[in-house]
């Protein structure tokens, strides 16, 4: 990250002009919590005094999606710590939770609350959403300039906030199901992410040696791809269909054999966390699938589409192990 940020952040200081500084404040003010509280609150009070029902319900989601996409950005900020702007180059920056003044750079809560709020509005204003959106985008650029924050603090912000509206103006009738389906099959490729960006970055926790935890990673990915060319190769001999009901365990092997290439116990189970709750989900669940897709699936070989999915699996386990050695060549001894 500190790749795209440091250059980024030089080019826009380089331009220190009081009427920058200006503009910058204005953003800030714009983007704070109470602001944006203010602002919901006047909308919803608007509706009632108008009776419309678009206005009430526009200013009481854009609160909730404003709190909730507060609670997430709070919860990452004081877990990743990551350091602000004006602290990065004499502060070392070492993922663990901590509520100290200053490690809390990644992701912006001025950006993730106006984007949130800005998707709500558009969803009920449409005409306005190039102002909402510009807004919202005016906010979070007012961040990088004022030096409070990384650009890419400012674009966790926009993707926390922008889920958070999505979630509340799309799925409120099925908001239950959208979380239980979101947090399953989400939840292996969060821990993937997660396996790959926590051993970017120093830290306490990575226990066990390279070599081994790439070995125990590969044998469990060979296990669980192996099991799975073996169901198809026993239902093509009884002649039934193997496209849709393949077994779903051997997958969580794969993902746990993933997640011990990263050395670390906590991304270990946190992945096995996550590939137990995917898997219960599918056990829970039948597999309905639209006409298109089923056909577009059963013209598939169903090894190749094994085989390419198990490359894919060693690749990210050899990227796992490669950034470990050129990150932490130390521990190979």
């Amino acid at each position: 990250m500190g790749q795209a940020d440091h250059p980024s952040l030089n080019l826009v200081h380089r331009f220190t002009d009081p009427l920058v500084d200006q503009i910058g404040n204005i953003g800030n003010k714009m983007g704070h919590g109470l602001t944006l509280v203010l602002v919901s609150l006047a909308i919803g009070g608007i509706g009632l005094w108008l009776k419309s029902e678009n206005w009430k319900f526009a200013g009481l989601y854009s609160l909730l999606a404003h709190g909730i996409s507060g609670l997430i950005t709070q919860i990452l900020k004081h877990t990743l710590s990551r350091p602000r702007p004006r602290l990065m180059d004499t502060t070392p920056w070492e993922i663990g939770p901590t509520l100290e003044s200053g490690l809390d750079s990644f992701p912006s809560g001025h950006t993730s609350g106006s984007f949130s709020m800005a998707l709500v509005f558009s969803y009920y204003f449409p005409k306005g959403r190039i102002i909402w959106f510009g807004l919202a985008t005016f906010i979070g650029t007012c961040r990088v300039i004022k030096g409070s924050h990384f650009p890419t603090d400012v674009l966790g912000g926009l993707l926390v906030g922008i889920g958070c509206g999505l979630v509340l103006v799309y799925t409120r009738a099925t908001w239950k199901e959208t979380t239980v389906y979101v947090l399953a099959h989400g939840l292996p490729w969060l821990v993937t992410a997660f396996g790959l960006f926590w051993i970017l970055v120093p830290h306490p926790g990575i226990e066990l040696e390279p070599y081994i935890s790439l070995y125990c990673g590969l044998v469990l990915i060979m296990m669980g791809l192996g099991l799975r060319f073996w169901w198809i190769g026993e239902k093509r001999i009884a002649q039934t269909d193997s496209h849709l009901k393949k077994p779903t365990w051997p997958r969580v092997l794969m993902g746990i054999g993933l997640a011990s290439t990263t050395g670390s116990l906590i991304v270990i189970g946190a992945g096995s966390l996550a590939g137990i709750t995917w898997w219960l989900n599918i056990q829970s669940q039948s597999i309905s699938l639209p006409n298109n897709t089923i056909k577009f699936i059963a013209e598939l070989n169903p090894f190749l589409t094994e085989a390419i999915f198990g490359i894919g699996m060693f690749l990210l386990a050899l990227l796992c192990f490669s950034i470990r050695i050129n990150t932490f060549p130390s521990s190979l001894f």
